[in-house]
């Protein structure tokens, strides 16, 4: 029988050294791992070099929160709600350095990651992004007449986190939607922790194999987190929180503001319970999917 791997918010990440690489999952309001996001906050977490996927507010709160001091991205965005506003305002003061990718390098980075080779070729899309970050990028001899390409180094995180919709104790994790760039994330990861909404059994995870996007060997810690995505969307189970986001954003104009945020939502709320109980019961049930509202 296979050892059980799961544990709580604050052991999945209280080995997290200061100063490693930390991948994070998910697609900007989609699956971000924000309950592991909130206890590596809560741990005082400093100098991360953060590798999101198009990420929203799990990377921009960590910037916010002190943690972080750089960061390799194809970019932060908070989309309808406007520019991340952590990740904006420490990039222009010079305080967070950015490495700023397209998506064919940090894809083809992590692919040579997964070979364990030094890099990946991938095409010149004749952009300005191998100048500004020339440690990402170098050029490959090409014969007459071949499309011209770069070699994209390996991006290869610590560790990483992700949120995915169940998984059992064995952390054979499921996704009952999209995954993203999460399988490949992991691969390319020295460690992968995975927050689930569920904890399911292994029956369960059998009798629906096709779901199973992360199986156990690939997995290092899983913890139950219901609604560990929240304020972002956990396909479908429940929706964003546009409101929520709005609130955030609103917060992070300012100092004291930010603040008050981080006691009350991730300070405080020392654990999932308690953070749902910040949120209150009604204000999270009326996000469930269902087939009314999943849209």
């Amino acid at each position: 029988m296979s050892k059980s791997k799961l544990v709580t918010l604050d052991e999945a990440v209280a080995d997290i050294a200061d100063g490693a690489k930390v991948g994070l999952g998910g697609w900007i309001f989609n699956a971000q791992p924000m309950a592991l996001v909130r206890a590596l906050i809560r741990r005082g977490a400093r100098d991360l070099d953060l590798v999101p996927m198009p990420g929203s507010i799990a990377p921009d709160m960590l910037i916010g929160a002190g943690c972080v001091r750089s960061t390799i991205c194809v970019f932060i965005s908070f989309e309808q709600f406007g520019l991340a506003p952590h990740f904006r305002r420490q990039a222009e003061a010079g305080t967070l350095k950015v490495h700023e990718l397209d998506g064919p390098a940090l894809a083809g980075g992590m692919r040579a990651a997964i070979c364990d080779l030094p890099y990946m070729p991938i095409p010149n899309l004749g952009t300005d992004h191998p100048r500004y970050a020339p440690e990402f990028y170098r050029p490959l001899p090409t014969g007459p007449g071949e499309r011209k390409l770069l070699a994209a180094a390996a991006v290869r995180p610590d560790v990483c986190l992700l949120h995915a919709q169940q998984a059992d104790e064995h952390g054979n994790v499921q996704y009952l939607g999209a995954p993203f760039f999460d399988a490949m994330l992991a691969q390319a990861s020295r460690k992968v922790i995975v927050s689930v909404d569920r904890i399911v059994s292994s029956e369960t995870i059998r009798r629906s194999n096709h779901l199973t996007k992360l199986p156990s060997a690939m997995v290092d810690r899983v913890v139950e987190a219901p609604w560990g995505a929240h304020p972002t969307a956990s396909p479908s189970l429940y929706r964003g929180d546009d409101k929520h986001l709005k609130e955030y954003v609103k917060a992070s104009a300012g100092d004291a503001a930010f603040a008050a945020y981080l006691e009350k939502y991730v300070r405080e709320a020392g654990t999932q319970q308690a953070y749902l109980d910040a949120l209150g019961g009604a204000r999270v049930g009326g996000l469930s999917a269902s087939e009314s509202n999943l849209s």
